[in-house]
């Protein structure tokens, strides 16, 4: 299962913690890249925030990751299921021709 997962702050890190924090993020970020979990990860330009793209098993292993994401107490996090778009593109065209009268 893929998902969008974005980060933006919601608050200031307190300067005296700052730089732990964001250690303990780049070794977080890392170690999940490593596993497989993210495949892909970046900041906002000029922003503070970011995102990646997970693969995970299920919606319990997502939280086990995010539940470890050092930002967290300082951080709007915003999940998205991410699904191949042909496959969805179908969805909809069965969805539309189920709507349509028949013989149209």
């Amino acid at each position: 299962m893929r998902f969008l997962v974005t980060t933006m702050s919601r608050s200031p890190v307190p300067p005296d913690v700052a730089l732990p924090l964001f250690e303990a993020l780049s070794g977080w970020a890392k170690e999940n890249q490593a596993n497989g979990k993210i495949e892909q990860v970046w900041s906002f330009a000029g922003l503070q925030g970011g995102g990646g793209i997970f693969n995970v098993g299920s919606l319990e292993e997502l939280d086990a990751v995010m539940a470890s994401f050092p930002l967290n107490p300082f951080s709007t996090v915003e999940v998205l299921p991410l699904v191949e778009l042909e496959p969805s593109l179908d969805n909809v065209r069965k969805t539309i021709r189920a709507m349509m009268p028949p013989g149209a």
